[in-house]
């Protein structure tokens, strides 16, 4: 999972914001809300990411299977431990980690 997580984020426009959206889920306890979730990002980053370009983003990674969102309108890391350990690992490997 970590390599294909890695290869997908880095093949994005926004490698950056991806990363900072999964580090985000992942700081918010593995579930969140699109709101909760901006702005957690956005402060990974030091910028305002807007909430539609999260929406955009979090819709792609249901998408593709990264995560998921159930009928509670929340996003979710998987809840099995190496696909979730790989996911947040491929985002650490992006250089987001580094200005965290």
């Amino acid at each position: 999972m970590r390599n294909e997580a890695r290869n997908f984020i880095f093949s994005t426009q926004s490698p950056l914001r991806y990363s900072a959206v999964i580090l985000a889920l992942d700081r918010l306890g593995g579930k969140g809300e699109l709101h909760e979730i901006v702005k957690v990002s956005s402060a990974i980053l030091n910028e305002n990411i807007p909430e539609p370009r999260v929406y955009e983003i979090l819709n792609r990674l249901v998408e593709f299977n990264f995560i998921e969102r159930r009928e509670d309108n929340r996003y979710y890391l998987h809840q099995d431990e190496p696909n979730r350990k790989g996911l947040i690992l491929a985002a650490k490997d992006s250089p987001v980690s580094y200005s965290i």
